[in-house]
């Protein structure tokens, strides 16, 4: 099993909201510091696959985000749209909503955690 962990230096609360919001995903796992402040470990549910995130890990030194990107197919266009309009807002665009070689609907973006995401039908 290869499971994607992604650390979101303290906003990790909100970036498991808005993914709960986007794709309905589900939490599986959470823990927090003794203050409640901050997530330890969580375990999220996405399309059927496990994400793993925290608040902790990228400012060691050695981390650097990049290089890597989320992708999600999507059963139909009503629903990669859906999650679009609801993870956009602070987005920055890659490619833009649009029909391509391989996909009737694909956009890829980065969204206000720095995560890297690519949709398609």
């Amino acid at each position: 099993m290869l499971v994607t962990h992604i650390y979101f230096n303290g906003e990790c609360k909100q970036a498991i909201k808005l993914y709960k919001q986007a794709f309905g995903a589900t939490v599986q796992t959470l823990m927090e510091d003794s203050d409640q402040s901050l997530v330890v470990h969580a375990e999220i549910m996405i399309h059927n696959e496990l994400l793993m995130v925290n608040d902790f890990g990228n400012n060691d030194g050695f981390s650097k985000s990049g290089g890597y990107q989320l992708s999600v197919q999507f059963d139909d266009e009503a629903a990669l749209k859906k999650a679009y309009t609801i993870i956009k807002e602070g987005s920055t665009t890659i490619e833009p909503l649009q029909p391509t070689d391989f996909s009737p609907c694909t956009v890829r973006f980065i969204d206000k955690f720095d995560v890297r995401w690519a949709f398609w039908v």
